[in-house]
């Protein structure tokens, strides 16, 4: 079962060549995200600037030692052990602990952290905006319209003001939710399920977003 209809006339070699072709200038446009990093939203006010940090100080503090609680305040108290407090309890934890790897080899220098949580958001743009072209050339059949939608999407205000910004909402969530999309393309396309299932284990590991494309999904084929 197809979305959309085959174009018998284009064998699968000349679709692939297609979708290649079409998939390097998106390819040159989204690496001008880690040529040209975004610093707009450094000068901003709270609660912009603050996003940051705070996802980053409850990775960082991301650990079975506090029972996975997020804290993200860390108090010297008067004999001088170290104390936690302001749990941020926003499960899963998956986003948090791949920010977290992403700055534990660099110890306690913070520039270096920043640099590479945001480094890691980079490249769940870029990925999720892949997810975002493959999906719409299986539904579309025209790899060119579909690099253009993606260009297009992926360049609005929302999308470029929190591309690097550090948090689990707008960039590993967001590639959590594009995935599972593409995993429901395929599945409705081809019957695939099984990819469809860990497409989707992967997505609620990274956020709770995921429901929301879920549950209409779910409904329309039980009522079908």
């Amino acid at each position: 079962m197809s979305l959309m209809p085959s174009n018998a006339s284009v064998g699968p070699s000349e679709r692939k060549r297609a979708v290649l072709l079409a998939c390097l200038p998106l390819l040159l446009a989204l690496s001008t995200v880690f040529i040209f990093p975004n610093e707009s939203h450094l000068g901003r006010p709270p609660p912009r600037l603050s996003l940051t940090y705070r996802k980053m100080s409850v990775s960082a503090n991301l650990s079975l030692d506090h029972n996975f609680l997020m804290f993200y305040r860390q108090t010297l108290n008067a004999d001088g052990e170290l104390s936690y407090g302001r749990p941020y309890n926003r499960f899963p934890i998956g986003g948090y602990a791949l920010i977290a790897l992403a700055i534990m080899p660099f110890g306690d220098d913070l520039a270096a952290q920043l640099y590479a949580a945001r480094t890691l958001m980079l490249v769940c743009f870029v990925a999720t905006a892949l997810l975002a072209y493959l999906s719409l050339c299986r539904l579309t059949l025209q790899p060119w319209i579909a690099a253009s939608a993606t260009l297009l999407a992926f360049s609005s205000y929302y999308c470029l003001f929190y591309r690097d910004l550090v948090n689990d909402d707008g960039g590993l969530d967001l590639l959590g939710v594009m995935l599972t999309f593409h995993g429901m393309v395929i599945f409705v396309q081809e019957g695939r399920f099984r990819q469809l299932i860990v497409k989707t284990c992967l997505a609620l590991f990274l956020g709770w977003h995921v429901y929301a494309l879920l549950l209409p999904f779910i409904a329309l084929g039980l009522a079908r």
